[in-house]
C-alpha cells in the first residue's frame, strides 16, 4: 500500500516543473472572421483551427521545460481554448467547443 502511495507522490512531483510552466499564461493573438462562425459548419472550422493553433503555442510554451509531459500540453490546451471561446463569446463556437469538449 505505501509503494503505491509513494509512487504517486513521486510521479506528482516529477510533474509540478511541466505544469509550473503551463500556468504562466502567455498572450495569444487570435484572428477571427465573425462571418464565418455565422454558421455551425464555419464555426467547427474556426474551432479546428484555434485548437491547432493552441495546441502548437502550449507545445512551444512547455518545451521550455527540461521536464515536458503530454498531460502539460494537454492542461495548457484545455484551459487555453476555454479561456479563448470564453473571450470570443460565439454562441457557435461555444457550441463546437462544447461538442468538442464531450468527447
Amino acid at each position: 500500500m505505501i509503494r503505491p502511495i509513494l509512487a504517486a507522490a513521486a510521479l506528482s512531483i516529477a510533474a509540478m516543473p511541466a505544469l509550473a510552466t503551463t500556468s504562466d499564461q502567455f498572450k495569444m493573438n487570435v484572428d477571427i472572421d465573425r462571418t464565418q462562425l455565422e454558421t455551425v459548419d464555419g464555426a467547427q472550422q474556426k474551432y479546428s483551427e484555434l485548437k491547432q493553433d493552441i495546441h502548437e503555442r502550449c507545445v512551444a510554451e512547455t518545451e521550455a521545460r527540461t521536464f515536458t509531459t503530454p498531460y502539460a500540453v494537454s492542461f495548457c490546451e484545455q484551459r487555453t481554448l476555454k479561456s479563448a471561446v470564453s473571450a470570443i463569446n460565439d454562441p457557435n463556437l461555444t457550441d463546437a467547443y462544447k461538442q468538442d469538449s464531450a468527447r
